[in-house]
């Protein structure tokens, strides 16, 4: 390949600069196309974690717990007005804040994530091994480090988002995301940059570290083709393969991380009080108000999302695509 001869040209502290860009690129290209086509899902997933409590209360008796099947009912329910109220186009509502926030966050999750595999080397398992240990820590560091820089981006994300019953394209503060950051300003001044920021950082930081330890993990374990050697990365997977693998990570991932992921979008509204509390004590109020399981609202369409579209999958696909065969980048170790 004409970008494999160009690298394989270059200097050594040419080659190490090269090498980051490369892995942002790849990882905002990923980012980028996967977001686009998992927009309905991810909206559909934020607005049942931000939903009123009376949106899944019992007819009979609103005190009462819906059971699982009558939870899944209401639900689709609540998605389904949403729907007749906005339109099926508003479910890609917040989806300009979205992909930026997913192309800064994703490509510098790769780049990073790539620099602290080699970082903690003296904890792989052999010279070509990295371990599932040392992918989980470098990713979790990665994600919450990565997440905190674009966090602005997530806040306007959420809020445009979870905004039910408005259009994107009106005149209103949920238009876009500068009106979006100065409504927050106004109502919480610059303390609204630290509204759901720890659980956010706990929530993705996880999310990616098992997300890179599981997938590539299994990946490279269960791959019949050439491994990693000493000078060049192993192969990009088939796409059924990563497909498989990244339903696998995504499957794990979400399910953990849940909980996290709905405290942290409560916090994140601009007029929710959750946003001034620790968020162990917003769990404990969710769950004391509407059981436990309460806490996974919107894991349907999250895991169809992960699992079944299969954008975990398709990320990392697109990723080692775009990295090594368009790119010409085999270095370091998966």
């Amino acid at each position: 390949h004409i970008g494999r001869r160009k690298f394989e040209a270059m200097g050594g502290g040419e080659v190490d600069r090269k090498r980051m860009v490369i892995s942002f690129v790849s990882g905002a290209c990923a980012g980028g196309a996967v977001k686009t086509c998992t927009a309905p899902l991810s909206r559909s997933v934020i607005l049942l974690q931000t939903a009123q409590s009376d949106v899944f209360a019992s007819s009979a008796s609103p005190s009462l717990q819906l059971s699982y099947w009558g939870f899944l009912r209401r639900s689709a329910a609540y998605l389904r007005d949403v729907q007749l109220v906005e339109g099926a186009l508003s479910f890609w509502k917040g989806n300009g804040a979205s992909i930026l926030q997913k192309v800064v966050t994703t490509g510098s999750n790769y780049m990073v994530y790539d620099r602290l595999k080699q970082t903690l080397r003296p904890f792989w398992r052999s010279d070509v091994d990295v371990g599932f240990g040392a992918r989980l820590a470098a990713g979790i560091t990665a994600g919450a480090f990565n997440v905190t820089v674009a966090y602005p981006l997530d806040l306007a994300r959420t809020n445009i988002a979870a905004s039910a019953g408005k259009t994107a394209s009106s005149s209103s503060e949920w238009a876009s995301i500068a009106p979006t950051l100065r409504t927050l300003y106004a109502a919480h001044g610059a303390t609204f940059l630290t509204r759901g920021l720890l659980c956010t950082q706990i929530c993705q930081g996880l999310n990616i570290g098992l997300h890179f330890g599981i997938y590539e993990t299994i990946a490279l374990g269960l791959s019949t083709g050439p491994k990693n050697t000493a000078k060049e990365r192993a192969p990009r997977n088939s796409f059924l393969h990563s497909v498989v693998c990244g339903a696998c990570a995504g499957l794990v991932a979400s399910t953990i991380t849940q909980p996290f992921d709905l405290i942290r979008r409560r916090q994140q509204l601009i007029h929710a009080d959750a946003g001034n509390k620790w968020f162990f004590a917003v769990m404990r109020d969710v769950v004391r108000k509407n059981g436990p399981l309460a806490l996974y609202r919107g894991i349907v369409p999250e895991l169809v999302k992960v699992c079944l579209v299969p954008s975990s999958g398709l990320n990392f696909f697109v990723y080692e695509f775009v990295r090594q065969d368009l790119f010409g980048d085999k270095s370091g170790v998966r």
